[in-house]
């Protein structure tokens, strides 16, 4: 049950909730605010939701407030993140859609609209302190897909379609109101300048360690696909950095999602209630300027498997350039001037590896069913005191189980077996 919310909370999530309270009509000193915790086990990695009910007589309104960790470690990794997700709501995607609302498009046109509400968003730096204040999806039968399990192919689909309409969006903007567009262009890459707060070179271990016991995952006599992920062992982190470029990009570089798999979207479903019908795209804590294909690959490598991929990889990304041509057509633009497939293809070609690099860092996560799941503050504080001590052979204690082991080694080197075929690496 919903609890009266202690008077303790803190200044700047109060400030928060009473300018959403004044802005939704609620009556100073009347509503009275209730809250409950807002996550399930294993929803969210990098912090913590409030569930607020906003009341007054006989009129409701339920937010989720999202939070920084408590823990003081994971606060400050988390802090540019939030920062990232605040800039997000509050600029980057109003932008977009504002474009998209001048189009006045025809009321039969798709749009992008695949963003939950957010009521309040604010970052504050220098006192650690940040809250952003959104609908709650699951109020109108929105749920996330088993994170354990490969997505299948309508589930694939429908965000091949929602990525291709919001990267159409940029492609319009950069092209048609260039002066608006500088805005995105500053959107670099939020995991760069965590990596400069990161004097230890903990993550470039920590990534070294993932690569390893990806190359495990390979048959022992598999010396070709072994070789290939030796040479790029030491320097996955370059790698990351390299893909998220968003210069390396040009002159492609969109705003992304940036953060992919399937904890990170919500779907609503048909009658049959397996039926997808309707996606939002949730916790844009990595968005960034850079390459179209990041969102893509990032996706596909984690959230569906092999065998999915054998069949349906190629439709899948012609399902995505399909949607990107029709909205940016739909938006005033033209995709074999802005855009054209043979572009598509060499971005591919150029960034395809960073769905793999990736899948070594949350494949393990992706594997652990949510019972399985270790404490976040746990794991993470074990694994940065394993730094601190000089073991370079620390690791996140994730897909370690022996279920969690099992699903890793088939999903993790059918990953490597897929990227080397494609030509990616």
């Amino acid at each position: 049950m919903p609890e009266l919310l202690a008077t303790s909370l803190p200044e700047y999530i109060a400030a928060g909730l009473k300018e959403v309270a004044q802005e939704q009509g609620f009556t100073e000193g009347l509503y009275r605010l209730e809250s409950e915790s807002g996550s399930n086990m294993g929803d969210g990695f990098v912090g913590q939701l409030l569930k607020v009910f906003i009341r007054e007589a006989d009129r409701e309104l339920v937010v989720l407030c999202k939070l920084l960790p408590e823990s003081e470690m994971r606060k400050q990794q988390g802090i540019p993140l939030f920062d990232r997700e605040t800039e997000a709501y509050m600029q980057i995607l109003p932008l977009l859609t504002k474009f998209q609302d001048e189009k006045a498009l025809a009321k039969h046109l798709p749009r992008f609209d695949n963003v939950p509400r957010c009521y309040y968003a604010k970052t504050t730096l220098d006192k650690m302190e940040s809250v952003i204040i959104m609908e709650d999806l699951r109020l109108q039968a929105y749920r996330m897909w088993d994170k354990a399990n490969p997505v299948d192919f309508e589930h694939a689909r429908l965000l091949m379609v929602t990525l291709g309409r919001l990267h159409a969006l940029s492609f319009a903007i950069k092209d048609q109101q260039p002066e608006e567009f500088a805005k995105c262009r500053a959107f670099e890459d939020p995991m760069g300048k965590m990596l400069e707060l990161d004097p230890t070179k903990g993550f470039e271990v920590m990534m070294a360690g993932m690569c390893r016991r990806a190359i495990e995952t390979l048959d022992q006599h598999d010396n070709f696909r072994r070789e290939k992920l030796k040479q790029i062992q030491d320097r996955c982190v370059q790698e990351i950095v390299a893909c998220t470029d968003g210069k390396a990009a040009e002159p492609y570089a969109i705003v992304g999602h940036g953060d992919c798999w399937s904890n990170n979207m919500m779907f609503q479903y048909a009658e049959d209630n397996k039926t997808p019908s309707n996606i939002k795209l949730i916790d844009w804590q990595l968005s960034r300027y850079g390459s179209p294909v990041l969102d893509l690959v990032y996706f596909i490598f984690n959230c569906t498997d092999e065998e999915m991929r054998s069949h349906s990889y190629q439709r899948l990304l012609s399902i995505y350039y399909h949607s990107l041509s029709e909205h940016l057509h739909n938006l005033g633009g033209d995709v074999e001037r802005q855009y054209p497939r043979i572009a598509f293809r060499e971005q591919l070609k150029k960034f395809g590896r960073y769905g793999l690099v990736m899948s070594m860092m949350v494949l393990p996560i992706i594997c652990t069913p949510n019972d399985e799941l270790p404490d976040t503050d746990t794991a993470m504080e074990g694994f940065m005191n394993d730094m601190t001590n000089g073991n370079t052979n620390a690791e996140l204690a994730y897909g370690t189980t022996e279920k969690a082991a099992i699903r890793y080694r088939k999903r993790m080197s059918g990953c490597i077996r897929d990227t080397i075929r494609y030509g990616y690496i």
